[in-house]
């Protein structure tokens, strides 16, 4: 059955130390929104956790501070500044709010795109490959949209359909069955590294097109890598998403992310101050994110 659209990410007593990326559920949300409002309602739901991580990542660093020396001035400054930062991300702004309602019109913006990226390679498939692909993808939106058994059923059906879908020597050239098969590999089959593989043929197949589904499969494919602490490769696969999309947010952020794993420290708080001046509440995700704690 289908649930309130904020719950099916969130259940009502999650507790904040299951904090999800964005990424975790970036398509997930693209597939099931069906207004701005519904996004706006996600992103504050995921934004108090992300605070609540926050605060509990700034109480660890206090304790650490206090049994440095006093020379350890970063440590210490963090500490001291602790309570004030706890008082300003305990209250949600206009700034806020607005940030929250730009991300939902530019997400909506993109799961307008990337339906019709699908449509228009679905033109040259025979009937039976056609109505494999309407079907799977009725499957796979349906089951976004459950819960429960029902959820189950659905995604393993789209799993069915989009693997005789991949099977067939046209349709195994579509990328957008390779991504959503990605996608069901990671979050229903729980099985990062036939995922990681998925997307790669994602990543291939697009990239000629150089669309938005190329950029989501990169970046998909770097963070299965990240997932199986490949740092490298998903530093690597990140900067082929960034060169083709140097102003998106989330790329930027993830490409700081996988920076800061393989040493370089001055490129990630370059980038991740690019994420600040273009979305302000970005300083709350990093601080929630022990990849940038360490």
């Amino acid at each position: 059955m289908s649930a309130p659209l904020v719950r099916q990410f969130f259940a009502a007593d999650t507790p904040a130390q299951n904090l999800r990326r964005r990424i975790d559920d970036h398509y997930h949300l693209e597939m099931i929104a069906e207004n701005s409002s519904q996004i706006v309602e996600y992103q504050a739901e995921a934004f108090r956790m992300q605070r609540e991580a926050v605060i509990a990542n700034l109480h660890g660093l206090a304790e650490i501070a206090n049994r440095q020396d006093e020379t350890n001035f970063l440590l210490h400054t963090i500490a001291e500044s602790m309570s004030d930062l706890n008082h300003s991300l305990n209250v949600q702004t206009e700034v806020l709010q607005q940030g929250f309602e730009e991300m939902a019109l530019i997400l909506l913006q993109q799961q307008q795109t990337l339906e019709q990226i699908a449509d228009v390679l679905r033109h040259p498939y025979e009937t039976k490959v056609l109505e494999l692909l309407q079907e799977a993808k009725r499957a796979l939106k349906t089951g976004a949209k459950s819960t429960g058994r029902d959820q189950q059923a659905e995604f393993a059906d789209a799993t069915r359909l989009f693997k005789e879908v991949l099977a067939n020597p046209i349709g195994s050239r579509n990328y957008v069955a390779w991504f959503e098969t990605g996608w069901l590999k990671w979050k229903y089959e729980l099985n990062i590294a036939e995922a990681e593989d998925a997307f790669y043929q994602a990543s291939r197949l697009s990239k000629p097109q150089a669309d938005l589904y190329h950029a989501n499969s990169l970046r998909h494919m770097a963070y299965m890598q990240y997932l199986q602490k490949s740092y490298s490769d998903a530093d690597t696969a990140i900067q082929q998403a960034l060169r083709l999309s140097p102003d998106d947010h989330d790329i930027r952020y993830d490409a700081a992310r996988y920076a800061a794993k393989v040493g370089r420290e001055a490129e990630a708080l370059n980038l991740l101050e690019k994420c600040i001046d273009q979305q302000p509440q970005t300083i709350v995700m990093m601080f929630s994110e022990e990849d940038f704690l360490q």
